[in-house]
């Protein structure tokens, strides 16, 4: 007996020449060169053949499920994009420091996920799961460093219970992505008090030592409530194995504790009481970052031969903002090669509880979409068509109204289409058409692009676009974009390929802006 594994490993090389736009002054040239790697380990049958998963095997009638499955990744940036300098009040400062938020993209390594996994334990009724979980909720994904427990029940039931750290930037290998809504990047204050009680301000944090210098680092850039631990822990109740009806109930929480003295009491004007005071009064040392309940219906039903009914719908309920966040309805009707969609959408963004955007008005928004997609299974033809209306839930809308503007500021709407062909010889060609216009401003034109290939190594792709744009708010802003594209990519060995792609445009703003990109892509899969 023993375990089988499979290692999946990619490099991929980008490099890239951009002009910066700069409102005085001459344009500055900007390069980019990033490398990207990745690797996945993934290991099954850790109990062996006959008593757990085999990958190439039948799956075995008896036994545990055992396995390992991880994802690692790293990103660097050794171009002037991240790593160059700026001037800025008269003095020339390492880009990173002028723009914290580009530190993620000059050298970041992160692991997504890597966890142990034992499914099917106390006679298959029982699956356990422990170590970076990276999890797909209701309308909503987060990920945690931590234990995750799912027991089968009768009545095809299945309930779980989760808990542990959620992942944030500050980590262990954690990712700038894998953040809660509104926490990542810069803008971190803290509150100075001043002379009498409701007197203090929101400023940027001072008065303390910097971080070590360097160009791959943000020197002075400090946020202590992101380097607090957030413990996360939750639960679901949901369907089990049912075709006919998926459901699941879910609750989450997410909390953290105040970071407290940056310092001494007395390094401001004022004694400072800690980042986060109430004038006088105790806050508590715990707060709520997330706490949402969502939920999820989804009834498939056939119809007759090559018939679907599809009802699905969604709902996610924000407790500590108290509102109803995100909502999903949508209706799809399949006859062989002919599908309807319609969809209803409600989203109200909501942040972090320590988010500084919690202070700020957000507008909330309603979507109706509609879509026919038209994908014959004996044709190399396809084609779709869709339409959208959209409403902005502003607080000005009601003073919009009274003073007799445009409706349109508040909505938006557009339709778009298109079709493609593809043959038994990988040859594409794809045309697009759109057109959108009301709040936000006006948005038309139409692409076209196809893929020939050329022998058996190398394959030509090409690009027209005609874009007409107009900004509401800008009105400088608008013209239309004529645009080429013209690339080829040469397989040079099993997994390994080159790119080269030329991109030009032009239009009233900016009459020639020509790109050039090249990719080396190596990824190797050894033989087990």
């Amino acid at each position: 007996m023993a375990y089988e594994f499979e290692v999946n490993a990619q490099t991929v090389g980008q490099g890239s020449s951009l002009y910066a736009l700069h409102v005085l002054g001459p344009k500055e040239r900007l390069l980019r060169r990033r490398i990207s790697q990745s690797l996945r380990l993934h290991i099954w049958d850790l109990a062996g053949t006959e008593a757990g998963l085999s990958r190439f095997a039948p799956e075995p009638a008896h036994g545990p499920k055992l396995y390992f499955s991880s994802y690692l990744r790293l990103d660097q940036e050794f171009g002037s994009y991240g790593s160059g300098q700026v001037l800025l009040d008269g003095s020339l400062r390492d880009v990173i420091d002028a723009i914290p938020e580009l530190e993620q993209s000059s050298l970041q390594l992160d692991m997504l996920y890597g966890y142990f996994g034992a499914e099917g334990l106390l006679h298959g009724q029982v699956d356990i799961f422990a170590g970076r979980l990276l999890d797909v909720d209701t309308l909503d994904w987060f990920s945690m460093d931590g234990l995750k427990a799912r027991v089968h029940l009768p009545r095809s039931l299945a309930l779980e219970g989760f808990g542990g750290l959620r992942v944030r930037d500050s980590s262990w290998l954690g990712s700038e992505a894998l953040e809660p809504d509104g926490t990542s990047g810069a803008l971190c204050e803290e509150y100075v008090e001043g002379a009498l009680p409701g007197t203090g301000t929101w400023r940027d944090i001072d008065g303390l030592p910097m971080r070590p210098r360097s160009p791959l680092t943000s020197d002075d850039e400090l946020c202590p409530q992101r380097q607090e631990l957030m413990p996360t822990f939750g639960g679901a109740i949901a369907t089990d194995g049912l075709r006919s009806l998926q459901a699941r109930l879910s609750y989450r929480r997410s909390q953290s504790t105040r970071p407290g003295l940056l310092g001494e009491v007395d390094r401001l004007d004022y004694p400072d009481r800690g980042y986060y005071p109430n004038e006088g009064q105790n806050p508590g040392k715990w707060g709520v970052n997330e706490e949402r309940i969502a939920l999820s219906v989804r009834a498939p039903h056939t119809l007759g031969e090559q018939r679907m009914l599809v009802p699905f719908a969604a709902l996610r309920y924000s407790l500590l903002h108290g509102l109803v966040d995100e909502a999903h309805a949508e209706l799809r009707i399949s006859a062989k090669a002919h599908s309807v969609e319609g969809e209803a959408l409600y989203s109200a963004p909501t942040f972090d509880g320590d988010s500084i955007f919690n202070v700020f008005s957000s507008e909330p928004y309603s979507d109706l979409r509609t879509s026919y997609h038209y994908m014959p299974s004996s044709s190399s033809y396809r084609a779709y068509a869709r339409a959208w209306g959209r409403r902005y839930h502003s607080e000005d809308s009601a003073q919009v109204s009274m003073a007799g503007a445009d409706a349109a500021s508040v909505y938006a709407g557009g339709v778009q289409g298109g079709a493609s062909y593809y043959d038994s010889r990988d040859r594409q060609l794809r045309v697009d058409v759109f057109a959108e216009d009301g709040y936000g401003g006006r948005r038309a034109g139409s692409f076209l692009a196809s893929r020939w290939p050329l022998g058996s190594a190398t394959v030509l792709r090409t690009r027209l676009s005609l874009v007409h744009f107009a900004d509401d708010s800008r009105s400088q802003l608008h013209g239309t974009n004529l645009g080429a594209q013209i690339g080829a990519t040469r397989t040079l060995d099993e997994g390994v390929a080159a790119t080269i792609l030329f991109e030009e445009n032009s239009n009233r703003i900016d009459r020639f802006a020509l790109g050039v990109f090249a990719m080396l892509d190596l990824a190797f899969v050894p033989d087990m």
